[in-house]
């Protein structure tokens, strides 16, 4: 395996240039983590579990944690670039490569798009970007004709920040993440202040689907989608520019448990907020 893990490292080095400190790697994960999902997630969870949606947040924290770990290890014994397909190539081969890396490269082509919509369905109340109807009882945000526009001028920007380089998307990315804690750090302060009512925990029931809800909420409400963020730091381990540092810190900050809980807080903050 010694044999095997020392090739792709040295095709990184010759290819690819390592531009990323300590601080972009765990900007790039906390990014990811904070995105549409603080919100949305929170919302889906909260209507799936009700109060317990708590609960969700906090196994659903638990179950990405012991992956999250497992690739701190690989991550640091093996520093290279798309680690999610490099380490089942290094541990069973080019088939689970090949296949790993086609289901990889489908669920990145969609998060991209759903960021953007996401952000267009929060924008919507400052111009028409998306419309919004019913379907079967659910209520849907379509993109309008200038969401559509909008969509496309903001993936286009995506490319270019990617296309320049990884040193001026770490630095885009670090002033993005410090603005999202900024924001959510002062929503919560906020509602917590003037607009929380401990009466939402109880008013329906802490409980209201059961733990049927608990756990549909984690699957299906964005809790996992949001946590999985933390990959990134994984993917861009070939482009760190001092590995040993990020191998001394990569374990205690992937596990950081205020982190994972922050999309939690935050949202359910926001939800109890709302009079019952």
């Amino acid at each position: 395996m010694t044999q095997t893990s020392a090739k792709p490292e040295a095709g990184d080095n010759r290819n690819l240039r390592r531009d990323v400190g300590l601080i972009g790697l765990l900007f790039a994960s906390v990014g990811s983590i904070i995105g549409s999902g603080w919100l949305f997630g929170a919302m889906n969870a909260a209507q799936k579990a009700g109060p317990a949606a708590i609960i969700s947040w906090s196994i659903g924290a638990v179950m990405i944690l012991l992956i999250a770990l497992t690739f701190a290890e690989l991550g640091t014994m093996f520093p290279v670039s798309g680690g999610v397909v490099r380490f089942p190539h290094i541990a069973f081969g080019s088939f689970a490569s090949y296949t790993s890396g086609w289901i990889l490269w489908i669920a990145c082509g969609t998060v991209a798009p759903i960021e953007v919509e996401g952000a267009l369905q929060y924008a919507t109340k400052y111009a028409a970007f998306t419309s919004k109807s019913t379907v079967n009882g659910d209520t849907v945000h379509t993109l309008t004709g200038l969401g559509y526009l909008t969509a496309v001028v903001l993936l286009a920007l995506f490319v270019v920040v990617n296309y320049t380089g990884v040193r001026w998307f770490a630095r885009v990315n670090n002033v993005l993440v410090w603005w999202k804690l900024a924001i959510i750090t002062v929503v919560v302060i906020a509602f917590l202040v003037t607009q929380f009512h401990p009466s939402n925990f109880t008013s329906k029931g802490f409980m209201p689907n059961g733990w049927e809800g608990v756990f549909t909420a984690i699957a299906t409400s964005g809790i996992v989608f949001s946590f999985l963020g933390f990959r990134q730091g994984i993917e861009l381990a070939g482009e760190t520019s001092n590995p040993p540092e990020v191998r001394a810190h990569r374990r205690h900050r992937v596990g950081d448990p205020h982190r994972d809980h922050l999309c939690g807080v935050a949202g359910g903050v926001h939800r109890l907020s709302q009079p019952a």
